[in-house]
C-alpha cells in the first residue's frame, strides 16, 4: 500500500511541476525575479513541509 501511495504522490508532484511550466512560460512576461524567488521558497517550505510529515509519520523509531 505504501508503494501505491508513493507512485501517486509522485505521479501528482509531477504533473504539478509540468503545468507550473506551462504557467512560467506562458505568462514569462507577467513574472520578475522577485516573484521566482518567492515561488521557490514557498515551493521549498512545502517540499520540507511535505518530508517533515511524512518522517514523523511513517519512520518513527
Amino acid at each position: 500500500m505504501k508503494r501505491y501511495r508513493a507512485a501517486t504522490l509522485l505521479i501528482v508532484m509531477v504533473l504539478a511541476l509540468g503545468v507550473l511550466a506551462l504557467m512560467i512560460t506562458s505568462a514569462a512576461d507577467k513574472f520578475d525575479s522577485h516573484s521566482l524567488i518567492a515561488l521557490g521558497v514557498v515551493l521549498a517550505a512545502a517540499a520540507a513541509g511535505g518530508i517533515g510529515f511524512s518522517w514523523k509519520r511513517y519512520y518513527r523509531r
